[in-house]
């Protein structure tokens, strides 16, 4: 604890100085981009652009109106503050001067757009300046964006919905014809209306939350939230390219998620139990997200009133978001464990992963429309990395994280039969996982530093991180199969 806590202080320290020196070089104050006494000429303020980031060079031609050499500064307006971009050079005392900066422009989701940019002269007198616009058009970058969502986009989405339809046809179908050996409890009939007759309560509750009937709640609550996502998409950039945006990011956030989901409930070879309860945790991951993203909102905007914009996002996703999400995950677990074929380990980590699934599945569509969309990112090639990233890496870390929970849970399970719920195991295995996924987002911050200020290319300790932790788990899932199949055996004789 005391390792984690001088990290997070190194990592506040970094953030917090860094700024401050990088700007400590110029002392220019921020009234001096406000004045117009400085005269300048801009060869060329109007700018088409066919690509993001796009590079174009200012011609500025400066005048010195002082008796006294001037050193030149530009600075651009941002975030409602100037920001001095670089040291021009230098004019003579009156004398006139022509500078060639170059600017890189990024796309922003407007079509057509205003920056202000500020040159100041600073002499032993003070400080002379004066304020320019350069105009951005957007259109034709906006046209091609459009066309190669529109074709290559659209196409890998169809094909992976295709394939995904295809697969889950099979999943269920096998799931329909399989013989659980319950004497009637898993048919098509019960799935609606479960057996009830001398259930004990815990047991009826866990029967609840693998209903479809109470799936159409979760899909509700999931869907409230796919409308903010649409809605953030859609004023993100033209209507037409949000639309492309949003439906391209929800395949691709659903693809990797449910192709997990069937390869952990397959991978219950020897005792696996029925599709509807790996479905029902599934859902439960969705609705999750739901109240997890409210929580973790309210928090940033009010530690936003408190703190800085920096330290109040590394506490949310070191120290905050971790809790609420395995809280509001695992608390899935909890109640099903109140079901008797929840009752051992391999169980808790199938139910678990499959809850990181449905949470990846809406987080990662968040993230594929407005975070990390091609207009965030500033391109396509950007875009499609993310996507692979987060699929991939993120979509594995968030289950095997309540996959903690429900390991621990399914070893008091299997133990303890009679307990009814498994709460000494909900709260012995939650914090194991607010703890991997506290590490998981402090090494993503350790990774956005490295690439910031090392320009190392690529991340390191997030997928090194989860790397381990999955191989952690395969390996104990062929110990535990291995253990269940030589059971089976010695039950057979």
């Amino acid at each position: 604890m005391k390792a984690k806590s001088s990290a997070l202080i190194v990592i506040l320290l970094f953030l917090f100085i860094s700024p401050a020196l990088a700007q400590s070089s110029t002392d220019v104050p921020a009234s001096a981009f406000q004045e117009k006494d400085l005269s300048i000429s801009v060869a060329q303020s109007n700018f088409s652009f066919d690509r993001s980031p796009s590079s174009q060079t200012l011609s500025i031609v400066v005048s010195n109106p002082t008796n006294s050499p001037m050193d030149v500064y530009l600075a651009v307006y941002q975030n409602q503050q100037w920001n001095v971009l670089e040291k021009l050079g230098s004019v003579a005392a009156g004398a006139q001067k022509t500078f060639d900066y170059p600017v890189n422009f990024t796309y922003s989701g407007k079509s057509e757009e205003v920056d202000r940019f500020g040159v100041v002269g600073r002499t032993y007198a003070g400080y002379v300046g004066s304020v320019f616009s350069i105009n951005e058009n957007w259109t034709v970058y906006e046209d091609s964006l459009k066309s190669t969502l529109s074709i290559f986009g659209a196409a890998s989405a169809a094909v992976l919905m295709l394939i995904l339809i295809i697969v889950l046809a099979g999943v269920v179908s096998k799931a329909l014809h399989t013989n659980y050996g319950n004497d009637g409890e898993y048919t098509l009939r019960t799935l609606f209306f479960p057996i009830t007759k001398m259930r004990p309560w815990a047991e009826r509750i866990a029967n609840i939350i693998i209903n479809p009937f109470f799936w159409v709640i979760e899909i509700a609550l999931g869907a409230l939230l796919v409308a903010l996502i649409l809605w953030f998409t859609l004023n993100e950039t033209r209507p037409d390219i949000g639309w492309l945006v949003f439906l391209i990011g929800g395949v691709a956030a659903v693809f990797m998620p449910v192709i997990f989901l069937i390869i952990g409930w397959l991978a219950d070879y020897y005792e696996r139990e029925p599709f509807r309860f790996t479905v029902g945790m599934f859902m439960w991951g969705v609705m999750a997200t739901f109240f997890a993203f409210f929580i973790n909102t309210t928090f940033s905007l009010v530690a936003g009133l408190i703190l800085s914009a920096g330290a109040a996002q590394i506490i949310l996703a070191v120290l905050v978001a971790p809790v609420v999400e395995e809280t509001a995950k695992g608390t899935g677990l909890l109640i099903l464990s109140g079901h008797h074929d929840f009752d051992n380990v391999f169980d808790g980590i199938v139910f678990g992963f499959a809850i990181g699934m449905g949470f990846a599945f809406i987080e990662n569509w968040l993230y594929f429309a407005t975070n990390a969309s091609p207009v965030a990112v500033g391109g396509l090639t950007e875009w499609t990395y993310n996507i692979l990233y987060r699929s991939f890496l993120c979509s594995l870390a968030h289950g095997c994280f309540t996959a903690a929970t429900g390991a621990a849970i399914g070893f008091f399970k299997g133990r303890m039969k009679s307990a009814g719920f498994a709460i000494a195991g909900f709260f012995l295995g939650l914090p194991v996982a607010i703890l991997l996924h506290g590490v998981f987002n402090l090494t993503a911050v350790f990774d956005s530093i490295m690439q910031t200020a090392f320009g190392v290319p690529l991340p390191v300790f997030d997928p090194l991180l989860t790397i381990v932790i999955t191989v952690i788990y395969i390996i104990l899932g062929a110990y535990l199969q291995l253990k269940m199949k030589n059971n089976n055996k010695a039950v057979n004789r």
